[in-house]
């Protein structure tokens, strides 16, 4: 499993504990910076020998030019079977087995599963961890799907998504691609170069996701998203003016449900009760110390929901770039036809 993380302790050693007892055999970390604890935990990890732990200074703007792809490529070369691109936030839930059993399950010539994730709500502040306290989340995985693979050493990804992670064979996967018959110079009846990694047809797995867990948590990932300048577009630049001018306490304020909301969320059915995690976590040891890790016997089967949601995401993933493809040549055929005759 791989993890990009940054300032991360209130929620990273759960996030390590649970995946191991889940069957993950060994993490590779990238650490853009953090200074609130979490290089401790992860050092711990590491000398324990389950981790390998590497420094990656610039952020997100790092990880897109060249570390995501590098912490993929060191899990290949330590012989992973697959690679998890995970963030300290979520937690891989399988839906029979644990997350080992389910990625085993799939037949070789597939190498990429796709996972859906669900969101558990902001909750107002209040004692105890976050799993304890954040038990109600969206009632379907419709959220932006993430990705895991067969471990490739030619792999490239910018991101976590399915539209950021190909296999580098000298040229874009589309030149494999058979395209309009009229356009060929000569026979052509098969693909020149297929593709490494095929997205498997079944979705054993989804992604139990914890955004926003505090104030404070949520006010250090908004200094995160204005230092990588994720804030300087949309509904983002409301939220840096808010931190700007010292009011992201009503941001804040508004993204969490007060008891009300949530049941009224909860009685019309776009939320829902889930306390698995906690019980889980409750069950299951330091992964540091050695003991055997706890089973869950509570997993219930979501597979039919999660595969209609599963589609559903990269439907709209398909036709988001359908369109921005469409609004691009638009656009470039706007400024042809102002250009002058020459």
């Amino acid at each position: 499993m791989t993890l990009k993380v940054l300032d991360e302790a209130d929620i990273l050693e759960d996030n390590l504990r649970f995946h191991t007892a889940q069957g993950v055999d060994f993490f590779v970390v990238a650490d853009t910076g953090s200074t609130d604890g979490t290089l401790e935990i992860l050092e711990r990890y590491e000398r324990a020998g389950s981790l390998r732990l590497e420094h990656i200074p610039g952020g997100i703007p790092a990880m897109k030019e060249g570390g995501e792809t590098r912490i993929a490529r060191i899990a290949a070369e330590m012989g992973a079977d697959w690679v998890v691109h995970n963030d300290a936030d979520e937690f891989w839930w399988p839906l029979g087995g644990n997350l080992k059993e389910a990625l085993a399950q799939i037949p070789e010539r597939f190498g990429i599963v796709l996972a859906p994730r669900a969101d558990f709500v902001a909750r107002p502040d209040a004692p105890g961890s976050f799993a304890e306290r954040l038990t109600v989340r969206d009632r379907r995985f419709r959220r932006p799907p993430k990705v895991a693979h067969r471990a490739h050493p030619r792999v490239v990804t910018q991101g976590p998504h399915p539209i950021e992670l190909w296999v580098d064979r000298g040229g874009s996967p589309r030149q494999g691609l058979v395209g309009k018959p009229i356009r060929r110079t000569e026979a052509d009846h098969g693909e020149k170069a297929e593709l490494d990694l095929v997205v498997a047809p079944s979705f054993p797995i989804a992604i139990l996701h914890y955004p926003f867990r505090s104030f404070s948590q949520y006010r250090r990932r908004v200094e995160i998203g204005i230092e990588n300048r994720q804030l300087d577009r949309g509904p983002g630049r409301e939220v840096r003016r808010a931190y700007e001018t010292g009011r992201l306490e009503e941001i804040w304020a508004r993204i969490t449900l007060n008891d009300e909301a949530l049941a009224a969320g909860l009685a019309e059915g776009s939320l829902i009760e889930d306390s698995r995690l906690r019980d889980y976590l409750s069950r299951t040891p330091d992964s540091v110390s050695g003991a055997p890790p706890a089973r869950s016997e509570e997993q219930r089967s979501e597979l039919e929901e999660v595969e209609l949601d599963a589609m559903y995401v990269l439907s709209r993933y398909l036709q988001t770039f359908a369109y921005r493809g469409s609004a691009a040549a638009r656009e470039g055929a706007g400024k042809r036809k102002k250009r002058p005759a020459q």
